[in-house]
């Protein structure tokens, strides 16, 4: 369900994650060595989360979130919420990460995630500093079991994944009973599942049955891991059939990495559903100048109308130096406020 109702036309709303703050590099390092303890690192993830709510405010964005600074990284984060699992050692660990380093962790048990992944606190954190729209984002079980072993417990990933999806129903739906009223299903392996995308739509609907009371979006991108893609086929085509038989208002795509392509989908395949599109880079190093960005919206528009599109980074900003990203995200709001006022927004 569409909960907003105040939004501006072509309204700018972040990924989720943002730009982690430099210091926080040095105290991830007093942690791992042991000159930190747990009220030291609570401290620390509890003024990144303001300070990112901070910097997303006063760019002007519509839509914030709290940064997601309480999670350490995208992956490794929830699976430490897991239990049935054990850390993989890489046969390779010089040079950059590939595919060989691909699972990091073997089912030798069940999985269970016996105190939820943590949403219930974010959205309680958001609540109480900010009266602007907020969005709280969950990885899928796809993109979850794509680092993990299934071992001798389930038969594939595919099956693995089926596994966890009774824990993100019920995450997402304790999240909603919080006070969320946006909730983003982030899916950079929509292309991993045995089944396909039936099956992947499938479990994608699964995750989310039930949650009426909020706006329910699914992040479709490919990856951002340490900077990178995920894939080298960076096509939505295959998937784009299957958007009709999704239980979602929102659909995200990414755009500005892969040079508007594509852009031509939506209107064959999104039926009523609002495009949230990215066209900030988060992958490029260089700051993209406001008009290059209005640009990529007038691209857009040729094909959605305006009071159907959102904009947004392609990805989150968790890769991207936090200077840059606030940045970034400011000329994207200047962009987006140069385009509303030549569609008369």
């Amino acid at each position: 369900m569409l909960t907003y109702t105040t939004l501006p036309l072509l309204p700018v709303k972040v990924m989720g994650s943002h730009g982690t703050p430099g210091w926080m590099w040095a105290f991830r390092d007093a942690v791992a060595d042991g000159t930190a303890g747990p009220a030291d690192l609570e401290e620390a993830m509890t003024d990144a989360a303001k300070l990112a709510i901070m910097d997303m405010t006063e760019v002007g964005a519509d839509i914030i979130s709290d940064g997601e600074m309480f999670r350490a990284d995208f992956t490794w984060n929830f699976h430490e919420y897991v239990t049935g699992l054990e850390p993989i050692a890489f046969d390779r660990k010089l040079g950059y990460p590939g595919p060989d380093q691909l699972n990091a962790f073997r089912c030798v048990a069940p999985v269970d995630v016996p105190n939820g992944y943590g949403l219930k606190r974010e959205v309680e954190f958001l609540k109480k500093r900010t009266d602007i729209p907020f969005v709280i984002g969950l990885q899928s079980p796809a993109t979850q079991v794509f680092r993990i072993d299934p071992g001798t417990i389930y038969k594939n990933k595919g099956e693995l994944a089926w596994a966890m999806v009774p824990h993100f129903n019920r995450e997402l739906k304790e999240a909603v009973a919080a006070g969320a009223r946006h909730v983003q299903f982030d899916e950079p392996a929509f292309w991993t599942m045995p089944g396909g995308y039936e099956e992947w739509v499938e479990l994608f609907n699964a995750c989310v049955e039930g949650l009426d009371q909020a706006t329910v979006e699914a992040h479709l991108c490919f990856g951002n891991f340490r900077g990178r893609p995920a894939t080298a086929d960076r096509r939505y085509a295959p998937l784009a059939p299957h958007f009709k038989n999704m239980k979602v208002d929102v659909i995200n795509m990414e755009f500005a990495n892969r040079g508007m392509n594509e852009a031509d989908l939506f209107p064959d395949f999104g039926g009523d559903r609002i495009l949230c599109a990215g066209v900030i880079d988060v992958k490029g190093r260089s700051l993209e100048p406001v008009e290059v960005i209005a640009d990529r919206i007038r691209i857009l528009l040729k094909y959605v109308p305006a009071d159907k599109l959102w904009l947004a980074p392609d990805c989150g900003f968790s890769q991207t130096v936090r200077w840059l990203a606030v940045k970034k995200l400011h000329h994207l709001v200047q962009a987006a406020r140069i385009v509303r006022d030549e569609v008369g927004g």
